[in-house]
C-alpha cells in the first residue's frame, strides 16, 4: 500500500497520449523496490510475493537481497525448530533465507542436535510458493557440512531410514559420497554400542544368516527396503553378498574340524551358498578357480587296503562324482549331496582321466602284490587265504568292469604302457599270479566238453582265461590264442605244457605245428630247446608186445622231452633196435618236421663198416652170375621211377662193369657203431670203394638178396632206407615177367647187348613265334622256346640225358634232351622215363638181334617219338614232335597197324578213359581197348595186377602234387599263348585253338605290411582297380585264405605254393604258373564270400584237382581231365576228413 501511495495509481485514458510514454525498464523498477523499506527493513506489511512473466520472475529473483534478512520464520512455540507447533506470539522475526527451511521440511531426524527455523507458515497462506522462497535461498533440509560435522554424534540405532531418505534427496557431491563411504554412521543388527561404515555391514539377505563374521544393517523389518534406498546404499558400499575369501576361509576351518566337532549343517550350508553363486555369470565364477584345490568337499573313499569305505575332504580338482570310481580307490562326492549340480558348478570331473586310470590300476597291482607278501610273511591259514585271493580277485573284477565302461575314451598312448605290464590276475595254487595281456584269453561262454574244438581244449588247458571285457580286449587280450602263441609257451615252458596237455594232446599239438609251422626260420633257440616229443619205446613194438603178452592194457611208451639234436627219425628199424636212443613218432608229417628242425635219420648217425673175413675169391660161379644180373638189369636198378630218393651223382658209372667188380668172400661182418657204442652182425653183402674209379661188391654164399639190394642202394642213392633196399633186391631176385606183370619197364633189360645205330630223328615241329624274353606263362611251367637239339648245357639235365640213354640206347640223345627240357627235375626224368617205357616203335624202327634177325616181342621196340603229344602233355612245357604223317599215328579203324601200349604209364592209366575223342595230329587211343600191361588185349589182368597198378599211378600223382614250386614274390607277368591241335570236341574257335589268357599280377601290400595275408599266404592284384578293391574288401581275402589253407593241407601242399589274386578282367578262376597255384579273389566274392560251406569247399577242391594236373600236362587234353579225375580221387578220402572236423565246422 505504501508504494501504491508514493507512485499512484493513475491510468491514462487516452490512448491517443499513448506513444507520449514508454515503459519504465524492469531494472529501474527493481532498484527502486530494493531500496523500499518493506524489503530493506523486512516489514511485511509492505510485503508482495508475485510478478507475472517467467522472465520477469528471474531477473526479478537476481536483483533480491538474499544474503538480508528477509524471510519471516516464526520462533515462538516451536519445539526444536519443529513446525507443528503454533506462534504464541504475535511478533515475527525474519533471517537470511539460507538459514531458513521449508515449513514443509521434515528434520525430525536431527532433533536434539541443533535449531533449525522454517519459513513462517503465514507466507504460505499469503500465497509465497515453496518454488519462490527455495529461489530465494531456503532449504528442504539440512546442509551436508552441518550432517558430517555431527555425523559421529548422530543416534541410528533403532531406524536409519530417516537419514538414507535425507541422503537420498540431499545434493551430494562425488566428495560427499566418498565422505559417506569411509565414516562410520550406520548402525548393525544387534549391536547398539557400535556405528559401521557402508563397507562393513551388510543387507539382510537370505542364506547369510548362517555366517557369524556377518553384519546386517540395522532395519525395520516389517517396512522392508525400497528399491532407491537399497540401491543408494549399494552404491554408498554396503554389501549383499560377501567376499569369496571369507566364506572359502570359513568353509576351510569348518573342513578341518573333525566329524565330532564340525557343524555338518552349517558346513552343507555354506558349500550351497557358494555352489549357487557359481557357474556363468555367477559373482564369485571367475575368483573360484584359485580355489579348487580347498578340501572342502565331503567325499567318500574306498580304503584300498581294508575294503572299507571312509569318509573325507577333498578339493573339487582331487574328486569325481562318478560313484563307479570308487572301486578304484577314487574320492567321489557323497551320495547325500547334490552330486551333479555340485561337480558340474564346481568343475568336478565325473571320471578320472585314462591316463590316471592306467597309474591307479598298475598301483593296484602292486598293492595286491604287497599284500599276498605280507600275508606270506605273517603267515595264515588255507581258508585266510582263499578269503585274501577272492578279495583281490573281486577287487579287479570290479575294476575291470568300471574301466570296461570308459573303454571308448582309452588311446593307444594310454594302453601302451599296459601291454609289457602284468596287470591281469589269476589264482594259481592258492594264490595270486598276475599275467601280461598276451597270457590270458577270453573264456568261451557257450563251450562244452561235447563241443570243445581241439583248439578250445588246448587254450582252457595251457592258458590262463577271463571273461570277455571290452577294456581288457583293447589291452591286447585275445580272444583265443595263435599257433605262433602256443609255439612261444611250449618254447618257454615245454615241461609245463606237456604236464597240463598230456601225452596225446601234446603230440597233436605238434602235429598241427608241423603242419603249418608258426616261425619263418629256424633259430638256435628253437634247435636248442627240449621241447619235442622222444619215445624210448615206440608204439608200433608196445602194440605187438602187448599182443604177445596178451595184455590188453598194456605198456605205455617212455617218452622224454628232448632236443631235435637228441631225437633220431627212423628210417631203418634194424639199425634203431640195436641201440637205445630216442626216436622220433613214426607219423611222416612228424619226421619231416623234426629232420627240418634238426633231427637226424638213424641210417646217418649209424655208421656202418665191413670186415671182410677169410678168404676171397673172383671170377666164380657165383660172381659171375651176380656180374651177368647186374648188367641185365642196371638200366632197371637206374630208372628214377623205382624210387622218390634221389641218385648219386654217379649211380650210372658205378653199377657201370667197367669199373664195378664182384668178389665172393667166405664171411663178412657188419660193425654198427651208434655214439659209443657198437655191435657186430654176420652179413651175406657189402660194398667197398677202392678208389674214386673202382668199387668191389663183396657176396657170399648164398646171399640174401635184401644185403645185396642194401649194399647197391649205398651205392646208387644219396640215402638209401629199408623200403629202397627192399625194392632193388625184389628188382634183382624177381623174375621179369613178374616185373613185367607189375607194371616195371622191364621191356628195355631184354634188348641184346649190342646197340645199333639209332635212327634218324624226326623233322621238327614248326614253332610258335613268341618274343624271345618271354616269361613262363601260366600253366606252362618252362619255357617253349628250348626246341630239340637246343638244349642249355645243364649238369644235371646231363645226368638224367646219360641215365636214359643207357635205359633206352636206341632213342636219340636229341630227342631224349627235347623231353627233358630245360632244367629237368627227378620227377620230369621219370616221366620221360614212363612215356618212353611205354609205347612200341613203329615197324620200320624194329631192333634187331645179334643175329640179324628182327625180334618179334613187342617189349623189345623203341617208344615212338611220334607218341609224344603234340601240346605238351609231357609237362612242364616239353617240346612238341610233329608225326610224319596221320598213318602212323591214327590207327586203322579197320584194326590194321594198331599197336598195343605196354609201358608204365599205360598201367597207371588203366581204368580212366576220359571221354575225349582223337583229332589234329594227336595219338589217341581206342575207347575199345584197355590199357594192358604190355600183353594181348585179350590176357586178363589179374586183381593184383590191377591194384600194383593203383599205388603206382596214386605214387606218380602223389610226387606231381608235392613237385609244387614256391609262389614269385614278384608277381606273374605273361603275354597270351596260342596253343595249337586240341584234341577233337575242345576246338575253340574257327582254328581250333586253345588262347591262354594273359597274366599280369603284382605284389600287394595289404594291411599287414608283409604282402600276405594273416595265415602267411601271398597275395596279388591284377589290373589297376584291383588294388582298390583289395584295400576295402581284404576282410574276403582272409576268407578266402582260410579255404585255401584248409584245401593245401588236405593236397598236403606248403603254403608257400598257392597264392590269391585279384583280376577283374577275363574269365580265369585260377591259373598255374611254374608250378605254383593262384587263385581269382573275384570268384570267392561272387559265389562264396556270403556263405563259406561244403559247397564253397567242394567246389575250390575241383579247382585245385584242375591246377595241379597242369603240373602232369599243360593243355587241356584227355590226359588232364584223367589226371584232375585222379588227383580228386585220391585226395577225396582226406577231403571227407576236413568236412567233418569239428574245425571246419566252427569255422563256416
Amino acid at each position: 500500500p505504501s508504494l501504491q501511495n508514493e507512485i499512484g495509481l493513475r491510468i491514462l485514458e487516452n490512448k491517443v497520449y499513448k506513444h507520449w510514454f514508454s515503459s519504465l525498464p524492469f531494472d529501474i523498477w527493481t532498484s527502486f523496490i530494493s531500496q523500499h523499506s518493506c524489503l530493506a527493513k523486512g516489514h511485511p506489511e509492505d510485503h508482495f510475493d508475485s510478478l507475472e512473466g517467467a522472465g520477469g520472475k528471474r531477473r526479478f529473483v537476481e536483483l533480491l537481497p538474499t544474503d538480508s534478512p528477509c524471510i519471516p520464520f516464526d520462533s515462538e512455540g516451536t519445539s526444536n525448530g519443529t513446525s507443528d507447533g503454533q506462534p504464541t506470539s504475535s511478533k515475527c522475526q525474519t533471517a537470511i533465507p539460507k538459514e531458513l527451511y521449508l515449513a514443509t521440511s521434515d528434520l525430525s531426524a536431527f532433533a536434539g542436535v541443533g535449531v533449525f527455523h522454517k519459513v513462517s507458515k503465514r507466507l504460505s497462506k499469503a500465497g509465497v510458493s515453496d518454488a519462490f522462497l527455495l529461489a530465494m535461498g531456503v532449504r528442504t533440509t539440512i546442509s551436508i557440512d552441518f550432517l558430517f560435522l555431527h555425523l559421529d554424534t548422530l543416534r541410528w540405532n533403532t531406524n536409519p531410514k530417516p537419514l538414507i531418505k535425507y541422503l537420498i534427496d540431499a545434493d551430494l557431491s562425488n566428495t560427499d559420497l566418498q565422505k559417506l563411504r569411509c565414516t562410520k554412521y550406520l548402525p548393525a543388527e544387534n549391536d547398539e554400542t557400535h556405528v559401521y561404515a557402508p563397507a562393513e555391514i551388510y543387507l539382510k539377505k537370505d542364506g547369510l544368516d548362517i555366517f557369524p563374521f556377518i553384519r546386517f544393517l540395522q532395519w525395520d523389518s516389517n517396512s522392508g527396503m525400497p528399491k532407491a534406498h537399497r540401491d543408494f546404499l549399494i552404491k554408498l558400499g554396503i554389501k549383499e553378498d560377501p567376499p569369496l575369501a571369507l566364506i572359502m576361509n570359513f568353509l576351510v576351518g569348518e573342513s578341518e574340524k573333525n566329524e565330532d566337532v564340525r557343524d555338518e549343517k552349517v558346513h552343507r550350508a555354506a558349500l550351497n551358498f557358494v555352489t549357487d553363486r557359481l557357474g556363468p555369470q555367477a559373482i564369485y565364477e571367475k575368483e573360484f578357480s584359485r580355489y579348487r584345490s580347498a578340501k572342502i568337499l565331503p567325499c567318500i573313499r574306498q580304503n584300498l587296503e581294508t575294503g572299507v569305505v571312509v569318509n573325507e575332504m577333498q578339493s573339487p580338482a582331487a574328486c569325481y562324482y562318478n560313484p563307479s570310481a570308487l572301486v578304484m580307490g577314487f574320492s567321489t562326492l557323497d551320495p547325500q549331496l547334490d552330486t551333479e549340480h555340485i561337480a558340474t558348478r564346481m568343475k568336478c570331473n565325473k571320471d578320472p582321466s585314462c591316463q590316471v586310470l592306467v597309474k591307479r590300476l598298475l598301483q593296484l597291482v602292486d598293492i595286491s602284490k604287497a599284500k599276498v607278501d605280507f600275508f606270506e610273511r605273517k603267515g595264515g591259514d588255507d581258508a585266510e587265504r582263499q578269503q585274501l585271493v577272492d578279495k583281490i580277485l573281486t577287487l579287479f573284477e570290479a575294476a575291470f568292469l568300471y574301466l570296461a565302461s570308459r573303454t571308448s575314451e582309452f588311446d593307444k598312448r594310454a594302453m601302451s604302457s599296459l601291454s609289457k605290464k602284468a596287470f591281469i590276475p589269476k589264482s594259481s595254487r592258492q594264490s595270486i599270479v598276475f599275467y601280461l595281456p598276451s597270457q590270458v584269453f577270453f573264456k568261451k561262454e557257450s563251450s562244452s566238453a561235447e563241443t570243445m574244438s581241439d583248439h578250445d581244449s588246448l587254450t582252457e588247458t595251457l592258458f590262463q582265461q577271463i571273461k570277455y571285457n571290452t577294456f581288457l580286449s583293447l589291452a591286447g587280450v585275445k580272444a583265443e590264442p595263435s599257433l605262433h602263441e602256443i609255439f612261444l609257451l611250449m618254447i618257454e615252458k615245454p615241461d609245463e605244457v606237456l604236464d597240463s596237455l598230456g601225452e596225446e594232446k601234446y603230440k597233436m599239438l605238434l602235429r598241427r605245428i608241423a603242419t603249418n609251422p608258426p616261425f619263418n626260420k629256424i633259430t638256435e633257440q628253437i634247435r636248442g630247446c627240449p621241447f619235442l616229443l622222444g619215445y624210448l619205446v615206440i608204439d608200433e613194438e608196445l602194440e605187438v608186445a602187448n599182443q604177445n603178452q596178451g595184455n590188453e592194457g598194456g605198456q605205455k611208451a617212455q617218452y622224454v622231452l628232448a632236443r631235435a639234436e637228441d631225437i633220431f627219425i627212423v628210417d631203418n628199424s634194424f639199425l634203431r633196435r640195436q641201440f637205445p636212443m630216442l626216436v622220433a613218432p613214426m607219423e611222416q608229417s612228424l619226421e619231416d618236421f623234426y629232420n627240418k628242425i634238426g633231427s637226424q635219420y638213424v641210417s646217418e648217425v649209424v655208421k656202418k663198416d665191413f670186415e671182410v673175413q677169410g678168404r676171397t675169391y673172383q671170377d666164380t660161379a657165383l660172381t659171375k652170375s651176380f656180374a651177368s644180373r647186374i648188367r641185365e638189369r642196371r638200366p632197371l636198378l637206374l630208372s628214377p621211377t623205382n624210387s622218390s630218393r634221389p641218385l648219386a651223382a654217379n649211380a650210372a658209372k658205378v653199377l657201370d662193369e667197367q669199373y664195378l667188380e664182384i668178389v665172393e668172400a667166405e664171411n663178412i661182418q657188419a660193425k654198427y657203431s651208434f655214439e659209443r657204442q657198437s655191435k657186430h652182425l654176420k652179413v651175406t653183402c657189402c660194398s667197398k670203394r677202392r678208389n674214386r674209379q673202382k668199387t668191389t661188391i663183396y657176396i657170399t654164399t648164398n646171399p640174401d638178396w635184401f644185403d645185396i639190394g642194401s649194399a647197391i642202394g649205398a651205392l646208387i642213392l644219396q640215402r638209401c632206407q629199408l623200403e629202397d633196399a627192399l625194392l632193388l633186391s625184389q628188382l634183382l631176385e624177381s623174375p621179369l615177367e613178374t616185373l613185367r606183370y607189375r607194371g616195371f619197364p622191364v621191356d628195355r633189360i631184354l634188348r641184346p647187348v649190342s646197340k645199333p645205330q639209332p635212327p634218324a630223328p624226326p623233322p621238327q615241329p614248326a614253332p610258335v613265334p613268341q618274343p624271345a624274353t618271354q616269361p613262363p606263362h601260366p600253366e606252362a611251367t618252362s619255357s617253349t622256346s628250348n626246341r630239340p637239339g637246343q638244349h642249355p648245357g645243364n649238369k644235371g639235365g646231363d645226368g638224367f640225358e646219360t641215365i636214359l640213354q643207357q635205359m633206352f640206347p636206341s632213342c636219340p640223345l636229341d630227342a631224349i634232351r627235347g623231353l627233358l627240357g630245360p632244367n629237368p627235375t627227378k620227377e620230369k626224368a621219370r616221366q620221360v622215363a614212363d612215356l618212353l617205357a611205354s609205347e612200341s616203335p613203329p615197324d620200320g624202327d624194329a631192333m634187331k638181334t645179334q643175329n640179324g634177325t628182327k625180334k618179334n616181342d613187342p617189349g623189345n621196340t623203341l617208344p615212338s617219338q611220334q607218341n609224344i603229344e603234340e601240346d605238351g602233355s609231357a609237362n612242364d612245357g616239353s617240346p612238341c614232335i610233329n608225326e610224319p604223317n596221320n598213318d602212323s599215328i591214327v590207327g586203322n579203324k579197320k584194326g590194321k597197324g594198331k599197336k598195343k601200349s605196354s609201358g608204365f604209364m599205360s598201367k597207371m592209366l588203366k581204368g580212366l578213359p576220359h571221354g575225349v575223342g582223337s583229332g589234329g595230329k594227336r595219338i589217341t587211343q581206342n575207347h575199345t581197348q584197355n590199357f594192358s600191361s604190355g600183353a594181348d588185349s585179350t590176357t586178363p589182368s589179374s586183381p593184383q595186377g590191377d591194384a600194383s597198378a593203383q599205388q603206382s599211378l596214386e605214387a606218380m600223382l602223389n610226387n606231381a602234387v608235392q613237385s609244387s614250386r614256391s609262389v614269385d614274390n614278384a608277381g606273374v607277368r605273361a603275354p597270351e599263348t596260342l596253343v595249337n591241335h586240341l584234341p577233337q570236341g575242345f576246338e575253340r574257335g574257327s582254328d581250333g585253338c586253345e588262347i591262354i589268357p594273359a597274366q599280369n599280377i603284382h605284389a600287394f601290400k595289404g594291411p599287414h605290411g608283409d604282402y600276405k595275408s594273416r595265415n602267411g599266404i601271398k597275395v596279388f592284384s591284377g589290373a589297376s582297380t584291383a588294388p582298390a578293391f583289395l584295400s576295402q574288401n581284404f576282410n574276403a581275402v582272409e576268407q578266402f585264405s582260410v579255404v585255401i589253407q584248409h584245401l593245401a593241407t588236405v593236397y598236403k601242399l606248403n603254403l608257400r605254393t598257392v597264392a590269391i589274386y585279384y583280376e577283374p578282367l577275363g574269365n580265369t578262376i585260377a591259373f598255374n604258373s611254374n608250378r605254383a597255384l593262384y587263385f581269382n579273389l573275384r570268384f570267392f566274392c561272387a559265389l562264396h564270400q556270403n556263405r563259406v560251406d561244403s559247397t564253397c569247399y567242394s567246389y575250390w577242391y575241383m579247382v585245385f584237382a584242375h591246377e595241379l594236373a597242369h603240373n602232369l600236362v599243360t593243355g587241356h587234353n584227355k590226359e588232364h581231365g584223367s589226371f584232375t579225375e585222379s588227383i580228386a580221387a585220391l585226395f577225396l578220402p582226406d577231403f571227407m576228413k576236413l568236412l567233418s572236423l569239428p574245425d571246419f565246422v566252427n569255422s563256416r
